[in-house]
């Protein structure tokens, strides 16, 4: 563990002489060995030598996912044949695009989550309960599984299955942590109560988190934290990941941000105009990634938005932490007034007892802005329960949005409209006027 706790805990000045070293070298093999980053190199007549280390960072371009969507294959900076493993983004903002991994990029990723969960304190005694699916092109279950390989856990790696198979499982094995996306430990946590059984009953000492935020921007947890936290105590980690820089960031025990590695990533927050942002002001996260070979970003638009925190964690890591992801920025709706996002509406429903899924769907309006269509299912639709739905979106979003209650059922489908292998919780029907 020392010799992984000695990278985020150098003092800022060696910790920057290793990002400068690391920022060349993979501006270099950017600009050699990608068509994508050769030609836009090239085409704003810049080049690698001129990038000395992260205070030039900002002369460097801005590439963002349409890039990497439209130009996939460009960004290979590998001959295909060192290829070892090949992945891909979700979907949810356009097209799936593909990331091929290298043997190296593979040990990358498995090094950094085996920091990652050693800091959320997993040892060789842990037996952890693996509830993401290792296949369908998902990063997400192989980085866990390396990452958990790696400290000599013991794993068992049973994916997305019915929840009463997992509750089964954990009785019988008793597991000692678990890693699973937020929405799911609810699920688990509301059968749980259904059929009597109690945290101790499953022995979870430790919870990483995937996938949504559980914090909200002051670093408290949001409603969706307090519901798992009041299932099964104060024992989660967060985290943030992003399938195109093939890593995570994560929460030390303190929770006070999500840390990086600072050999694995350089990140930025920027404005829409991509004027770099001072930290604790809220922007989009751009990411370069460092130490990658299959396919490497320099200065990557994520689409989502957050803030930089400062100094050193009273962890003692000096590496950059970022907050909670508040949304995306393609997902940002003014409505009446109020500048949203989606996942706000969403931790507004956690605290409505009744809602058993929903959709939001954001329209243009006829006066062009912006109207919100929120579709919930549940098998009330009393004025009893509208009245709940109508104070918890008030509390949390300041407004009250269109509500039709529909049979769950129904909303099952469309969520899953199209074969789509996520759930689609967002549908953006919106009008660009621009762009």
């Amino acid at each position: 563990m020392d010799k992984f706790r000695a990278i985020d805990t150098l003092p800022a000045e060696d910790m920057l002489n290793l990002q400068d070293r690391l920022l060349r070298k993979i501006v270099r093999h950017a600009y050699d060995h990608s068509p994508f980053y050769r030609r836009t190199l090239d085409d704003r007549r810049i080049l690698p030598s001129e990038i000395s280390g992260v205070q030039s960072l900002g002369l460097l371009p801005i590439t963002d996912r349409k890039d990497f969507q439209e130009n996939n294959w460009e960004f290979l900076a590998v001959p295909r044949s060192d290829i070892a493993e090949i992945v891909s983004t979700t979907g949810t903002s356009g097209e799936p695009a593909f990331v091929a991994m290298t043997f190296s990029d593979l040990l990358r990723l498995s090094c950094n989550e085996e920091r990652s969960f050693l800091s959320a304190g997993a040892t060789r005694e842990d037996l952890f309960h693996l509830a993401v699916t290792c296949d369908n092109l998902f990063i997400a279950g192989i980085a866990y599984y390396g990452g958990l390989s790696r400290v000599g856990a013991s794993v068992v790696r049973i994916g997305p299955q019915n929840i009463l198979r997992h509750l089964d499982l954990m009785k019988r094995l008793q597991p000692t942590g678990m890693v699973a996306v937020p929405s799911f430990m609810v699920h688990m946590a509301r059968r749980m109560e259904e059929t009597g059984l109690t945290r101790e009953d499953i022995g979870l000492k430790k919870i990483v988190l995937i996938g949504d935020s559980i914090r909200d921007a002051d670093l408290r947890t949001n409603s969706l934290g307090d519901l798992i936290e009041d299932a099964f105590g104060k024992i989660c980690f967060s985290t943030y990941g992003i399938t195109e820089a093939q890593l995570s960031f994560f929460e030390c025990s303190l929770k006070q941000g999500l840390h990086s590695h600072p050999d694995f990533i350089l990140a930025e927050i920027v404005d829409d105009a991509g004027k770099v942002l001072p930290d604790g002001e809220i922007g989009e996260l751009v990411l370069t990634t460092l130490q990658v070979e299959g396919m490497p970003l320099l200065r990557y638009r994520t689409g989502d938005i957050t803030f930089k925190l400062t100094g050193q964690c009273a962890c003692g890591r000096n590496s950059c932490r970022i907050g909670p992801i508040l949304g995306r920025k393609c997902q940002r709706l003014k409505y009446k007034g109020v500048t949203l996002y989606p996942k706000t509406i969403e931790n507004a429903l956690l605290g409505v007892k009744g809602v058993v899924n929903y959709q939001i769907e954001a329209f243009t309006g006829d006066d062009r802005t912006d109207t919100i269509l929120l579709r919930i299912g549940a098998h009330s639709s009393g004025n009893g329960f509208k009245s709940q739905l109508h104070d918890a979106l008030l509390a949390k979003v300041r407004v009250t949005p269109s509500i039709e209650i529909e049979r769950p059922e129904e909303i099952e489908k469309r969520l899953f409209e199209g074969g789509s292998r996520k759930a689609i919780t967002f549908k953006d029907r919106r009008i660009r006027l621009y762009g």
